[in-house]
This record gives structure tokens, sequence and C-alpha cells, in this order.
């Protein structure tokens, strides 16, 4: 059987989609790495000018669904639990003074004043406690807490149990931020205090002073960046597959923060009205699409940087196409 040459194009290009596909595919991949970039743009400003800065904690404290105890758990103290522990809440005020003391290096006599000034802060935690106001909002507090925990947890739960328990638990958040202001407040004075102990010398070779970070501290950088970066590369389509996973799986998270499912609370934020389906769900399959695309080489900096191994690995495509059916290359065949 006498052979047939082929062009190697005719073999390499069998999956191209067209122009006008592979067009749309890239004004699609540019038009959700636009989206990433201004919204993370706008989350690094908000931070920067101190415009309401941007915080993961709405999405972690608000998430809805089957991973919602996941999500609050990636708060630090999400109920408030060891800030109203008196004995929880003293620890925690010793090791904020003593990181001070070291960031500033205050001498003995400074920190002397330290411990004096937290003594009338641990007089103050026990004052507290034990007012009847104040014991009985904590106890009022903990107790709807407890319930609404144990409605989340039963897996026998209605839905209308579970909505009941969603409307608690937002209650009973305005009820943490009231019961937790002034012992915010105590706190920030007591920190206040003694970082006034230290010397205008002592204070500009320490710096300002920065508190340990939390996963919450690292989650907020790793959004506003990460967002950045994942929508100059789409937009680049420099790593675009990498890219679009990474955005898909950032998607993915937002949608299972406060999925539209019949037995979850509506999502006050959301504009329309979705079931199962809504905007993050539907841009998460774009992301995929645009993964398993090769937009970038079709015009991006893929092209550019990683050109010469998609030809290498379209000519060994190329062989074991012509081994396999006989055929012969045009290349081969000169």
């Amino acid at each position: 059987m006498p052979t047939l040459a082929v062009p190697p194009w005719l073999i390499s290009h069998r999956h191209y989609p067209g122009f006008l596909a592979a067009f749309f595919l890239v004004v699609l991949r540019t038009a959700i790495g636009w989206h990433f970039l201004v919204e993370g743009l706008d989350k690094v400003e908000s931070v920067e000018l101190a415009k309401k800065p941007f915080s993961a904690e709405v999405y972690l404290r608000n998430a809805a669904g089957p991973l919602a105890t996941e999500y609050r758990r990636m708060l630090p103290d999400a109920d408030a639990l060891a800030m109203l522990d008196p004995a929880a809440l003293k620890e925690s005020w010793t090791d904020r003074v003593s990181r001070l003391e070291a960031h500033y290096g205050l001498d003995a006599g400074q920190q002397a004043k330290a411990k004096e000034l937290l003594e009338k802060a641990y007089e103050w935690v026990d004052v507290w406690f034990n007012a009847p106001d104040n014991r009985e909002a904590r106890e009022k507090y903990l107790h709807g807490l407890k319930q609404v925990e144990e409605t989340e947890r039963n897996p026998d739960a209605l839905s209308y149990d579970l909505e009941r328990a969603w409307e608690s638990r937002r209650s009973l958040e305005a009820d943490r931020k009231t019961i937790t202001a002034p012992i915010v407040a105590r706190g920030d004075d007591l920190a206040a205090a003694v970082t006034a102990l230290a010397t205008p010398e002592q204070a500009k070779a320490a710096g300002t002073y920065a508190a340990p970070w939390t996963f919450l501290d690292v989650a907020n950088r790793m959004t506003m960046y990460g967002l950045c970066a994942m929508g100059a590369c789409l937009i680049l389509g420099f790593l675009t597959p990498f890219a679009a996973l990474c955005a898909a799986g950032f998607l993915a998270m937002i949608y299972l923060s406060m999925p539209p499912l019949a037995n979850s609370p509506p999502n006050p934020k959301a504009e329309g009205h979705y079931w199962i389906v809504n905007k993050n769900l539907v841009e998460m399959f774009a992301c995929l699409v645009v993964a398993t695309t090769a937009s970038g080489h079709w015009f991006g900096l893929d092209a550019l940087f990683f050109g010469w191994l998609r030809r290498r690995r379209w000519a060994r495509h190329e062989r074991r196409l012509a081994e396999k059916y006989g055929l012969v290359l045009e290349d081969s065949a000169a």
C-alpha cells in the first residue's frame, strides 16, 4: 500500500478550533483576567489608602452551606470564645505586653511600669466579667451560640431549622461585637500605654510595631496579590493554564462559601436569583475552559516563552502518527 505525504500542520493543528473560536477564547481569557486584575487592584488600594481595608473575614464569617464550619475555623477566635474567657484573655494580654517590651527593648524600669499597667488591666477584667449586666449578656451569647452550633452539626436538621439557625447566628454576630467592644478597646488602651513607655530613641530604633500574622492576614495578602497576579497572567497569556486553574480554584472557594442551594440562606450581596448555578460557578467553568486550551500560544506570552516546548511535543506527536498509519511527512519525504 503506497504511503501518503501529509503536511505537518494538518497533524499538529488538528485540534485548532478555527479563527473565530480561537479569537473569542482569547477574548474570554482576557475578560476574565481583567475582572481579576481590577478586583485585586481595588483591594490593594483599599489597604494602602486605608479606606475600609479589604478583609476575607466577611466571606469566612458569613459562610453558609456544608463547609461553613470549616470556613469559620480559619478565623482567629471566630466566636470570641477566648476573648470571653477571663483566664485566656489575661494570658493574651500578657503575651501582647511581652511582645511590645521585646520590640521596643524596654529596660527594667520600663518593664516594671508595664507590669503595673498589666495588673490594672487584670483588675479591669475581673470587674468587667463580674458585672451583672456583662455576665448576663455573656451567658446569653454563649448559650445561643451553643444552640446554633448544635443545629448546624445535626445531619437531620430540617431546612427550616437551618434557616432559623442562620438568622440566629447573624443576631449573635451583632451581640458578639457589642459584648467584645469594651474588651477590645481596653486591650488597645493597654497596648498604647505600654508603647508610650518607650523613649523617642527606642521607638525610632524599633520602628512601628506589627502584631504577629494570623491565618486571616495571610489569606488577605494572598487574595489581594493573587488576584492581581492571576489577572495579569490571563491578560498577557503567560502561564495561562496554571493561572486559569488558580482562578478556578479561587472561584470555587468563593462559591462554596455561600452556595445557592435550597437549604442555604440567601446571599445578601447576590444580584438576581440563583439556584445551584450563579455567576461565580459560570466564571469558574469558563476558567477551566481557558485552562484546557492553548489560547496563550495563539495570542500571548506563552508562545514566546514556551512555544519551543509545544513545537517539540507536536513534533513527537507527528512522528508517532506517521509510524502508526504509515504516513510520510513532507519534511522526511524531502
